[in-house]
């Protein structure tokens, strides 16, 4: 959003976003608390730094950092925003463009709109945060129990160093106001806090968080804190130069599907000639997806009279599903590496997948696969974006 978009609250509870892609966001209602835009940045709190420890693929970690943003507000913490590390199985090209290390990581500001997050909340760059002279030493990290410590590796990753921190284990998350005040107190000496993130903080962040007010104070906020997350400027515009292109220029209506095997260890049976169930039941937590997706797809896209089909998939998988689509006369439109590439000058699996993230946010009927942090993410997001409900959905009787 750019700095002279501002927001209106209606009385219905929706906010125009005038000047920005967006349109329309949602809004929770006063009564939860929520204040509008500010007109400028926020300033630094006096309570400290939070520093985001953000764990596995890259829309893990976007969900871990909304979860750090609650965190942030309820601790009275400045959050430390920082690069999104790549996928595993990123190489990135060998000339270092796009901004940051590319072979290991997204620029935050390259993935995110820093100026309208900036007007909602406490924030500020680990670029910021080393040009002020900071040495890049937490002075402490605190988790809950000891399931993720080994991810801060992903800390380091950054080069930034836990060597002289002190870990500190407050064992479960409950969201109450008596631990938030045990927890400042116990944190008050430590300027700069790592906090090791995902779905500790709250349930199910990652994958099938409910998309409705619950009166749960931590719940509750991580909507509110999707509503002001929002992709940069940058990244919208390639999400709407490619839909003016290829799909229907920009204004015919489109379904958006994401087909996951789950884990990756089913993607190669995906790939054989023919698909093995036996062997699917094995590797897969998602064996059935392979059967019902495209006649799903098909009958909700009949439903809604849509003609154009944009699918998410891994890229290799893309021959297999295309073949598919084609026997039933659908034929698929794909965000390729080659549109990234012509974009932005190199290839990124990463960041491809968070183009392929705006477009489907944008499109007027979503299908998303269970267990992928990815589908959660867009349906996330499309709930901030005020889409009508029964628009975004899951595959059905995957299991």
């Amino acid at each position: 959003m750019s700095s002279s978009t501002s927001l209106a609250t209606s009385s219905s509870g929706w906010s125009p976003v005038s000047g920005g892609p967006w349109r329309w966001r949602r809004r929770l209602g006063d009564e939860l608390g929520e204040k509008p835009e500010a007109a400028h940045r926020l300033p630094e709190l006096p309570g400290g730094y939070l520093y985001p420890v953000l764990a596995w693929g890259p829309n893990n970690q976007v969900a871990g950092l909304k979860e750090a943003l609650v965190l942030g507000r309820m601790l009275g913490r400045t959050v430390i925003v920082h690069d999104i590390l790549n996928h595993y199985d990123d190489k990135g090209p060998a000339d270092g463009a796009g901004g940051g290390d590319v072979h290991r990581s997204m620029d935050f500001s390259l993935v995110f709109d820093f100026d309208h997050l900036s007007r909602h909340q406490s924030v500020v760059t680990l670029a910021e945060r080393l040009q002020a002279g900071w040495d890049a030493q937490l002075d402490a990290v605190a988790h809950f129990g000891p399931k993720f410590l080994a991810q801060i590796k992903n800390a380091r990753a950054l080069n930034v160093s836990d060597e002289r921190a002190e870990y500190i284990d407050f064992e479960r998350f409950d969201c109450s106001a008596d631990q938030m005040e045990a927890m400042k107190e116990r944190l008050m000496a430590h300027e700069v806090v790592a906090f090791i993130v995902y779905e500790n903080i709250v349930r199910d962040a990652g994958h099938g968080i409910k998309l409705r007010v619950t009166g749960e104070l931590c719940h509750d906020e991580y909507l509110r804190v999707s509503a002001q997350l929002t992709k940069s400027e940058a990244l919208v515009e390639l999400a709407t130069e490619f839909r003016a292109k290829r799909l229907g220029g920009g204004t015919e209506p489109y379904m958006a599907i994401h087909v996951r095997p789950y884990p990756d260890t089913c993607l190669y049976l995906w790939k054989r000639d023919k698909y093995n169930i036996e062997q699917a039941a094995r590797s897969c937590k998602n064996k059935n997806l392979y059967n019902v997706f495209v006649q799903q797809t098909v009958k909700a896209m009949k439903a809604r009279k849509l003609k154009s089909l944009f699918v998410m998939s891994y890229p290799d998988l893309r021959p297999r599903i295309s073949a598919m689509f084609g026997e039933v006369g659908v034929s698929p439109i794909y965000y390729s590496e080659a549109d990234l590439e012509e974009a932005v000058g190199y290839k990124s699996v990463s960041l491809l997948g968070m183009v392929e993230e705006e477009i489907a946010y944008e499109a007027d009927a979503f299908i998303g696969t269970s267990y992928s942090s990815m589908s959660s993410i867009i349906m996330q997001e499309r709930f901030a974006r005020g889409k009508p409900k029964g628009s975004t959905s899951t595959f059905t009787r995957t299991s």
